[in-house]
């Protein structure tokens, strides 16, 4: 059946039935405003992101439930990176007239279990009749007053480091880009390879499409003021680390051989030619936080779970030189690149080395 069929009242609804009756919300699904309460010495985080089919995601390459927890995904990201903790979701949705209604029901299933895994009630939000399919999901969240963790407050002489491992998410979007293709939790891979890299291959689109928010990574650096100054890494290394750097008024340099590259990731990037560094640099969407510290490493590993891995990969230094990737050899290079909305494509990371100029876009087309 498609949305025009039972039209807009029913279809509002229709997701009302889906989203279980929420706790948090004094209002809900039904007035013109949902309504919370806020908590006695806690400051509102407030951070929305946009997916527009064919820029971000493509229907071809992803399911609705799969893009219902990415939707989600993102921006708890953005609350894990200043530290805080999330409470509940506007969601805007413009859809065609003719979609599916099952689309939906599957979309909206998705935001709801990616973000019961945090505690997350989707509490209200909007809909719109469009020519192409786009999802806003807005998050509301709440971090200790004066705990928020900003991009401002790096220093020199203080350790750059990264939770995770990078490049999967960019690596995984190669491997669609090559006609792979994740349906429930089989992949489909249009030539031949190896039982062990049919599942590399599978987990590489699998954090492509459905990454993993640092909440807990988040909460615990700032509840014990550990991080100067934190991001995540949305757009890639490069460019995240320069945004950082750029908010705080410092230079950095990261060094080569400390990127923790993802084992999945450099398998993959080697299957079709890429650069691993590259992909763990560029790619963007691996959603790990980089974060700054002047924190001894033990310290700091004392207090983030044990099932996650953070790596010392750089230190801040003062103004002047820019972001740099000092290189095996000792030399240094410019670190550019990442992904820019409005460009289109990004810039080469590594002058040096020309399997490292391969175009890695976010998504478009495929």
């Amino acid at each position: 059946m498609k949305v025009s069929a039972i039209g807009e009242f029913a279809l509002i609804e229709r997701i009302r039935n889906i989203l279980p009756k929420p706790h948090d919300a004094l209002f809900g699904i039904g007035d013109d405003c949902a309504a919370l309460r806020p908590t006695p010495g806690r400051d509102l985080l407030l951070t929305t992101d946009l997916l527009v089919d064919g820029i971000d995601f493509t229907r071809q390459t992803t399911t609705p439930f799969r893009l219902g927890r990415k939707a989600m995904g993102v921006n708890l990201s953005d609350i894990a990176a200043m530290g805080g903790l999330p409470r509940a979701a506007l969601v805007t949705l413009a859809i065609p007239a003719e979609e599916e209604i099952e689309f939906v029901d599957e979309l909206y299933r998705g935001l709801q279990e990616e973000g019961a895994r945090f505690a997350v009630e989707v509490i209200g939000g909007d809909l719109s009749a469009s020519t192409a399919l786009m999802i806003s999901v807005t998050l509301v969240g709440e971090v200790e007053t004066g705990r928020a963790v900003t991009r401002s407050g790096a220093r020199p002489g203080e350790r750059i480091w990264t939770t995770g491992r990078l490049g999967a998410a960019a690596a995984g979007l190669t491997a669609l880009r090559a006609g792979c293709r994740l349906r429930d939790d089989q992949v489909g891979i249009p030539f031949e390879v190896s039982d062990s890299l049919r599942e590399t291959f599978r987990q590489t689109i699998e954090r492509h499409l459905c990454p993993i928010p640092r909440i807990m990574e988040g909460r615990a650096l700032a509840q014990a003021g550990a991080a100067s100054a934190m991001i995540d890494l949305s757009d890639g290394l490069a460019s995240d680390l320069a945004h950082l750097c750029r908010e705080s008024g410092v230079s950095a340099t990261i060094r080569e051989d400390q990127v923790p590259i993802d084992h999945a990731a450099s398998a993959v990037a080697q299957r079709f030619g890429h650069e691993p560094l590259a992909l763990a640099l560029q790619g963007g969407e691996d959603f790990e936080l980089l974060f700054t510290s002047s924190w001894d490493p033990a310290d700091i590993a004392a207090i983030l779970p044990d099932t996650i891995t953070i790596t010392a990969i750089g230190k801040i230094e003062e103004a002047g030189s820019g972001c740099r990737l000092e290189r095996l050899d000792g030399s240094a290079v410019a670190l550019t690149g990442g992904y820019d909305h409005f460009r289109g494509t990004e810039r080469p990371a590594i002058s040096t080395q020309p399997s490292a100029t391969n175009v890695i876009r976010r998504a478009t087309s495929y």
